[in-house]
């Protein structure tokens, strides 16, 4: 929470609090129906530097993983495939908080069907290794490639060491894997640290199409689809819009052969908390500093929507309390709820307020 300035004279209390509304909401934005272009410029700076901190942390973990696969020879050393595992998992972290900003570049466009669609095709995957016939482009390879096939390489029956030696042309392979990922990372980095950043700076307002509506609306949906959905409800039996029950799977949690290999699904956890920890990055618009800038927060505040504030606040201290309550994604439905429940106060606290249309339409979570 913001540092508030202490204020004894009540009178004065009132006369300032009513002072800070008027100077924080512009006269002419009237909850952000008449906003222009102009408007919400320094939460968008702060939004920009947001994303392309997670863009950075992401190419610089993939440049490290380029380096490790890059020092394994065909006499694949244990130390060497240790360090390629340790790259790996940094990796992995740091892509779930750029996969949350799924919007504006077009090089993000294809990230997650690129990077993390699990779970992953074996059949197809070995049958890729075995014709040298890969394309980490091609739509019909996506069930073959990104994280869950190194996750599956690493920490299949045997290990990666075993899989590289008797695997023929799987280093390779995932030599050209890891190269094709670091240079879809390349590609957001320059996305966003050329032209893109100050036209989303710029793009004001909160019409669909603007920045703001864009921003929430697609993190939104990725939370929707890809955390909710995917990393949760899917391996529990559940799946919205209406928790429609389904078979639980517990194959088809991220990690999977990570989890079977430890026994227990903490690194799918960490993956789950770091996607979480960027959707409240944005809503309390940390800094690079990790100082708290302008977010969606303040917009809050200062259209006297405290109460609405301090319940997202506390949902997201709910999904962290339900993540650190357990040792598997697989289970019972608390997590999913509380991912839910946020969902629930996006569309039917925060958006109103701000004027935001929900672009997908759908009434989940209303």
């Amino acid at each position: 929470m913001k540092p508030i300035i202490n204020i004894v004279c009540c009178i004065g209390l009132i006369i300032a609090s009513h002072l800070l509304i008027i100077g924080c909401v512009d006269p002419n934005d009237d909850n952000g129906s008449n906003s222009s272009s102009e408007d919400f410029v320094e939460l968008l700076d702060n939004q920009a530097d947001i994303v392309i901190n997670a863009m950075l942390r992401y190419q610089s973990a993939m440049n490290n993983l380029v380096a490790a696969i890059e020092s394994i020879d065909e006499d694949v050393l244990p130390a060497d495939v240790t360090v390629f595992e340790q790259a790996y998992s940094q990796a992995y972290l740091t892509y779930q908080a750029a996969a949350v900003h799924n919007y504006f570049a077009t090089a993000n466009s294809g990230l997650v069907e690129s990077t993390n669609l699990y779970p992953i095709d074996v059949d197809l995957l070995e049958e890729l290794i075995a014709n040298e016939s890969y394309n980490f482009s091609n739509m019909a390879q996506q069930r073959a490639n990104g994280f869950p096939a190194l996750d599956y390489m690493i920490y299949n029956e045997g290990g990666l060491r075993f899989y590289l030696l008797t695997t023929p042309k799987s280093l390779e392979f995932l030599n050209e894997l890891v190269h094709s990922m670091s240079k879809r990372a390349d590609a957001l980095v320059e996305d966003w640290t050329g032209a893109l950043r100050e036209d989303f700076i710029n793009n004001g307002g909160t019409a669909l199409g603007s920045s703001i509506s864009e921003q929430l609306n697609k993190s939104l949906i990725y939370l929707e689809d890809h955390v909710r959905e995917n990393k949760v409800g899917i391996p529990i039996g559940l799946l919205g819009p209406n928790d429609s029950p389904i078979p639980a799977d517990s194959t088809k949690i991220e990690a999977y052969y990570q989890s079977v290999h430890d026994g227990n699904s903490e690194f799918a956890l960490q993956l789950l908390s770091t996607s979480i920890n960027e959707m409240q990055t944005i809503y309390l618009g940390f800094g690079i500093d990790v100082t708290q800038r302008q977010g969606y927060d303040d917009l809050l505040l200062a259209r006297d929507q405290s109460g609405i504030h301090e319940d997202i606040v506390a949902q997201f201290s709910a999904i962290n309390l339900a993540i650190i309550g357990r040792e598997n994604i697989s289970g019972d439905d608390e997590l999913y709820q509380a991912i839910q429940g946020l969902i629930t106060l996006y569309k039917s606290d925060l958006f109103p307020v701000l004027n935001v249309q929900d672009a997908d339409g759908a009434t989940d979570g209303d």
